[in-house]
Parts: C-alpha cells; structure tokens; sequence
C-alpha cells in the first residue's frame, strides 16, 4: 500500500479552508484548489461575480458536464495525482469526492476528507473581516447562500452532505495554534490507518 496521502478539505463559507491548506502546506501537503478553477471561470464571464453568480456559473457547467466537472478537471490540468501529500480545498458535493477517491485509489493513494465546521455568525464575522469580492454584506443574504450552498438550488453543490461523510470533523473557532494542533493530530492518526493497511 502507497504511503500517499490527499487531505480533502470541506466546509461552509467563512470556515476556514483557506487557512487550513495553507496550515498543511506548511506541513509539506502540495496545495491544490478545486474551487480555483470555477471561480476563474466565473470571472472570465463576469467581472467581480457574487458567490451567487459564482455558483450559478458552476450550476451551469455542472449539469452540462456532470457533477464531478470541476474534481475531473483538477485532475486533468494539475499533477494533484502524482503527489505524496496532498491537500485540496474547495469540494462542492459527493460526486466530485467519489471522482476524487476512486481516481486516488487507482493510484495507490489514500484520500481523506476533513471538515471544517463552525457557527453561522462567527463565519459570518469571519467572511466580513476578509473583505473578498462578491462576498455578501448581510447577515441575511450570508444565510440564503448558505442554504443554496447545502444542497437549495439542487445537487450541483451540498456542503451539508459532504460535511456528514467526512472522516474527520474539526471546529474551527479561529485560533491558529489549536487548528494547527488539531491538523497534526488528524496527520498522525491517517499514518497510523496507513500502517495499518499497508501490514494487513
């Protein structure tokens, strides 16, 4: 059994994705974004889009490519597969994590994913102090894309089932040195199944 392993990193807006790979890189994890990829296809057609407009844009390609669309082209247009530690950020639904871990397995690798969960006004307070383009300013508005964003607007993306699949659950209340420490713990437990694999 391969020692490789991908971390796939899943959650909410504003719960802290971003600052999570960026903590596994330190680690030694290549980064990769999923997410990346539909973002700058929203971009190209619409200049400063909404997280609304970014997911209608990623609505569209996915009911006319599939809902394992933007899994499939990560795949394609990086070198994720041929990694030993690898971290992905940005999945939207289980079609692209089955995608992921089946194309992972063919290669030996271990895929596990890790959620990243925290209430609704802290990741709120959190979205605000980012200052992103198109985020939303209103704490209403915040909930609505929320709700498109676990499985509202149809099965293109659903946080919410991903979240409820993931190996791993971390809360993450903001504090670097704890999710830091969490991360590691999430590390070594995964090279432990590994052994334990690798010796059965």
């Amino acid at each position: 059994m391969s020692d490789g392993l991908i971390i796939a990193v899943c959650g909410d807006s504003g719960a802290g994705k971003s600052t999570t790979t960026g903590l596994l890189r330190d680690e030694g994890f290549a980064p990769y974004s999923l997410s990346a990829f539909l973002r700058q296809e929203a971009e190209a057609a619409i200049d400063t889009p909404t997280r609304e407009q970014v997911q209608s844009h990623g609505k569209n390609q996915q009911e006319r490519h599939g809902n394992h669309y933007y899994a499939e082209v990560l795949i394609a247009k990086t070198d994720l597969m041929a990694q030993r530690r690898a971290v992905i950020d940005g999945l939207r639904n289980l079609d692209e994590l089955d995608h992921l871990r089946r194309v992972a397995r063919d290669k030996g690798l271990r895929l596990v994913l890790l959620a990243l969960v925290l209430d609704t006004e802290s990741r709120f307070q959190r979205v605000q102090g980012r200052a992103r383009a198109g985020d939303p300013a209103e704490l209403e508005r915040f909930r609505k894309d929320d709700a498109r964003a676990n499985g509202g607007d149809g099965v293109f993306q659903n946080n919410a089932e991903l979240i409820a699949a993931a190996d791993v659950r971390i809360e993450n209340t903001g504090d670097l040195d704890t999710l830091r420490g969490n991360l590691r713990t999430v590390l070594e437990r995964a090279g432990a199944m590994g052994e334990r694999q690798g010796s059965a």
